[in-house]
């Protein structure tokens, strides 16, 4: 089993130009095609250092695919392989305009658990959010390639604001369709 450059990042692992904008369907099909080589299962016969080499593989694949397919865990990765130091998950964004925004839509959301038509309501959030979410990913590309490293930042925050709510209106989505 040949592995690949533990050195390698993320990008490179996958064959993939380190932008924001990825083929999804392009990594998907690598992360297969590694995890078909590297996966435990396919060694279970090899002697102990190519089983655990083959585990620290497939969970490094596993990783850098989780990375890659998630918009905010994509854009932090994009801005700490460019050398810029982040701030915790915990960081919030100062734009108290895109604050008010976000309790809007969480009472929005709120709202669809009570009355008439949740689910239809729940859909058109889900609307604005996704419009939402595709803004605020053109936001951090322009940031980022003119690097404006303190704006692409915020950027990334506010498209994780925006991750949170669309999470939290899946699961009521979900909850309002079983009932």
């Amino acid at each position: 089993m040949q592995s690949p450059e533990l050195n390698q990042n993320y990008f490179e692992l996958f064959g993939l130009n380190p932008v924001f904008d990825i083929d999804c369907v392009a990594l998907h099909a690598q992360q297969q095609r590694l995890q078909a080589v590297y996966h435990p299962d396919r060694h279970v016969d090899a002697d102990d250092q190519k089983r655990r080499l083959s585990v620290q593989m497939a969970s490094w694949v596993n990783q850098a695919y989780e990375t890659l397919r998630d918009p905010v865990k994509r854009s932090r990765y994009l801005l700490e392989i460019n050398g810029v130091s982040l701030p915790d998950d915990s960081a919030t964004t100062s734009d108290a305009a895109f604050l008010m925004e976000q309790i809007d839509l969480r009472e929005a959301v709120d709202a669809c658990r009570h009355g008439d038509n949740g689910l239809e309501r729940s859909q058109d959030i889900e609307a604005r959010l996704e419009q939402r979410a595709d803004q605020l990913a053109q936001d951090f590309v322009e940031h980022f390639s003119a690097q404006r490293h303190e704006a692409a930042i915020d950027s990334c925050r506010k498209m994780q604001f925006v991750q949170r709510i669309q999470q939290q209106l899946a699961e009521l989505q979900f909850e309002l369709e079983e009932t």
